[in-house]
């Protein structure tokens, strides 16, 4: 459990503001109660303030399976307001971004009707594109406070400074996935629509297979190709008409030589490993996140509550 609180407070100061609501926001293991009149008890004993409190602290004291905490931020263009977040999580993740926790934290002036749709928009485009394990939860949480200390700034720029935050976070929970080794970016363009785009990026970022093959290095595009298939009631999705690519080299239809697979198994031995579709049924695009899959995923999870 985070103690939002804390969390509240201690990147308040870091922006100059104060914040005096108290949240809970929570993960764990399904069905277990929490102590909560120690829960109520803990909560009552904090102070207003946290003295000497970084974000960095916040952030480390929300982890769970998390190796490395994860932290953000930007200043918003014409301004000199900023965008702070944190984030946990890094299991039982695929939208709606369960098991994850984010925070998000601005002293830039803004209506909450805009605030909200905008929080909205980024968080479709960033979070709800993330996948560990295609496996979800009970609980989730993506918040955004703004004390408008700084004063107004343009909605423009400031949802290019909360984009640039959230995709920072959204690519940190993927690239430290339970037991990941890799950060697997998935691009599917000329989409018929946005849906279309993100449906198909997730069949292959969630895909075993190919999940396996980045982690072993192989660029075996076949299995993308498979996961592109799987999207079978996408009737105009035309295997003749589909492009794949491994980073920027071509895989099909394209044919590779062994010596061309070998330099692609060089590219996919790298921490980050883009795989790009082009379906040629449209013009739309969506970019999802994700990782290898690893033996160190499956100790960890087989051994979760013993």
């Amino acid at each position: 459990m985070s103690n939002a609180r804390e969390v509240v407070n201690a990147v308040a100061q870091k922006i100059g503001c104060e914040a005096k609501d108290v949240l809970i926001a929570s993960t764990g293991v399904i069905g277990r109660q929490y102590p909560m009149q120690n829960v109520r008890n803990g909560l009552s004993a904090i102070p207003d303030k946290f003295e000497n409190t970084s974000v960095e602290d916040v952030a480390r004291g929300i982890m769970t399976t998390d190796t490395v905490h994860k932290t953000a931020e930007a200043v918003i263009a014409g301004s000199t307001a900023r965008v702070v977040g944190v984030a946990k999580g890094v299991g039982m993740i695929e939208p709606n971004m369960a098991t994850l926790i984010t925070m998000m934290f601005t002293d830039a002036d803004l209506d909450k009707h805009s605030l909200d749709q905008i929080f909205r928009r980024v968080i479709d485009k960033t979070f709800n594109c993330v996948s560990v394990d295609t496996d979800t939860s009970t609980s989730d949480t993506a918040i955004i406070l703004a004390s408008g200390k700084a004063g107004v700034v343009e909605t423009a720029s400031f949802e290019a400074a909360l984009y640039e935050v959230a995709l920072s976070l959204t690519k940190q929970v993927a690239r430290d996935g339970e037991g990941a080794e890799k950060l697997i970016e998935v691009c599917v363009d000329g989409a018929r629509d946005v849906r279309q785009a993100k449906l198909v990026a997730k069949s292959i970022v969630n895909s075993p297979l190919v999940k396996t093959a980045v982690h072993g290095a192989d660029p075996n595009w076949g299995r993308v190709a498979m996961a592109i298939g799987k999207c079978s009631d996408e009737r105009d999705i035309d295997e003749t008409q589909v492009v794949i690519r491994f980073g920027s080299q071509e895989v099909y239809p394209t044919f590779v030589d062994a010596s061309g697979l070998a330099e692609l198994s060089k590219y996919m031995r790298s921490d980050t490993v883009l795989i790009h579709v082009t379906l040629n049924t449209g013009n739309a695009s969506c970019t999802v996140w994700g990782c290898d899959l690893t033996d160190g995923y499956v100790r960890i999870n087989a051994d979760y509550t013993t």
